[in-house]
């Protein structure tokens, strides 16, 4: 009885405690990576790529570890990229000059131009007629007067609808030519409004001179501006790490007209998204929402008027749509369906951010693996200045190898998935080993009580019995001095065999 009492206390004690600590399996990940390096330095760092934010459990890439050889963790910190701050950019307006075909192999001056003494451009004739018109030369030394980077062009075009590729290229003395890029210009009115792209991406070049050469006819230009920005400003921005893309995720209509449902499938820090619609010459306006789980609203995150138009050779579709970082896993894409809307056909969607960068002390023995993946790690990153502590070492490039094989990872996935699973089976049982054991008490004393019960059953059956024979001689003895008298027999009962002998006593003395 002591014993099962005992060991139920036990039960339910360790499941008590179980239960009230948090996070048992802080150390275990559903995914290791090794990391490769050349040895030598204190301090290694890489950028995390999209295999790590798929495997994390944590917005924040909080479960993210470092480990040497040993199994020990070793400190890091985990920088995201920031947006660089840069002087607001100006629109100056640029001087151009419509040119003819220029001849093969020329040099100097092009026809219809001529340079002054400070290295301007002035026009020589007149322009040519539109069928011959196939460059424009920019004199862009004089709006950023020496000291600027151009970002980009803007050309306002006057025709009511245009489509068609340009190529840039970049010269400081008109004769030797850099190429500078290629865009894609639009201008087509729509349901009363206008879509128009008509910047051309520079990224800061600095020339003196830029051509643009018209691939798919001249259009008629109303104005070209330059956007330039100051001299000295921050470019980080134009430094900044590549942007990372998963490309190819399928949206799934949802049950109303124009509604489309996808999962970016790990917690991206998103910042660009690409709508790839499934026809050609297809507009329609659009909302993009998101949000944290099933649980949760959804928010807008983004809106554009969605468009891919086909010309010929030329098919144009609507840049990226730009948000401030988003981890959220599930998106919802919102389409006006007035005119028809996407059409048939699968939307396909390609999501991009910019990765972390993750820096490291190289402490310990090698292999160095990374391990990410587990719902109840914190994170435990320490600031980069922190851990560099002034040191004047440089972090060398470190790499990410494989994924390697992780005995716990399969647990942690399924912890991961439903971290509250361990704990109610463990409640369950313990719960199940109360039961039997309230159950072996009670069988115990049931089966102690049979014992006694019988032993009281016993007592009673034998003093009755005792009673029974002290009747019988009784009855005995009157049988005999009723012989001995020669009288006629008489019947004692038990209860009566006291007075029946006395009356036979007396019956045989007379």
């Amino acid at each position: 009885m002591k014993r099962v009492l005992i060991v139920t206390g036990w039960c339910l004690a360790l499941s008590t405690v179980w239960v009230s600590t948090p996070g048992v399996a802080a150390d275990r990940f559903a995914q290791r990576f090794a990391l490769e390096f050349e040895s030598g330095a204190a301090y290694y760092s890489v950028t995390l790529p999209a295999a790590v934010y798929a495997a994390s459990q944590r917005a924040d890439l909080g479960d993210v570890r470092v480990f040497n050889g040993a199994g020990e963790p070793v400190p890091y910190s985990l920088d995201t990229p920031r947006e660089a701050s840069r002087a607001p950019a100006t629109l100056r307006p640029a001087r151009w000059f419509p040119l003819p075909s220029a001849a093969p192999g020329s040099t100097g001056a092009p026809l219809g131009v001529t340079i002054a003494a400070d290295g301007s451009l002035r026009a020589t004739s007149a322009p040519p007629d539109r069928a011959q018109h196939d460059t424009d030369l920019i004199d862009v030394a004089r709006e950023t007067r020496g000291e600027a980077r151009v970002d980009a062009l803007v050309v306002h075009v006057r025709d009511d609808n245009y489509q068609g590729r340009v190529s840039v290229e970049s010269s400081d003395d008109l004769r030797n030519w850099q190429p500078a890029g290629e865009a894609q210009l639009l201008k087509v009115s729509y349901n009363g409004s206008t879509l128009s792209q008509d910047r051309i991406e520079l990224n800061g070049r600095r020339a003196r001179y830029l051509r643009l050469h018209w691939l798919d006819g001249a259009p008629y230009v109303e104005s070209i501006d330059a956007q330039v920005q100051a001299a000295g400003a921050d470019n980080a921005q134009r430094a900044d790490t590549q942007r990372e893309w998963r490309a190819g995720i399928v949206a799934r209509p949802g049950p109303k007209d124009g509604e489309y449902y996808f999962d970016t499938g790990g917690s991206y820090p998103v910042d660009r998204l690409r709508l790839n619609l499934p026809q050609p010459n297809t507009v329609a306006p659009a909302a993009v929402y998101s949000r944290t789980g099933l649980e949760a609203a959804w928010r807008e995150v983004s809106s554009a008027t969605l468009f891919r138009l086909h010309n010929g050779t030329v098919e144009q579709s609507n840049p990226s749509l730009e948000m401030a970082p988003d981890t959220d896993r599930q998106w919802r894409v919102v389409v006006d369906t007035r005119n028809g809307g996407l059409g048939s056909g699968t939307l396909t969607v390609a999501a991009g951010w910019r990765p972390a960068t993750l820096t490291f002390v190289a402490r310990g023995a090698a292999p160095f693996t990374l391990a990410v993946g587990s719902a109840s790690a914190v994170s435990s990153a320490v600031s980069r200045a922190d851990l560099l502590m002034g040191a004047s070492s440089v972090a060398v490039t470190a790499r990410l190898g494989e994924a390697q094989a992780d005995e716990q990872g399969a647990d942690a996935q399924s912890r991961a998935k439903d971290p509250d699973a361990m704990r109610r089976y463990m409640l369950w049982t313990a719960l199940l080993l109360a039961v039997g054991s309230l159950g072996a008490i009670a069988w115990r004393l049931a089966r102690g009580a049979q014992p006694q019960a019988g032993a009281q059953a016993g007592g009673v059956a034998g003093g009755a019995a005792d009673s029974g024979g002290g009747a019988g001689g009784a009855g005995g003895a009157a049988g005999d001095v009723t012989g001995g008298s020669g009288a006629a027999s008489v019947t004692v009962t038990a209860k009566d065999s006291g007075t029946a002998g006395a009356d036979g006593q007396s019956t045989g003395k007379n």
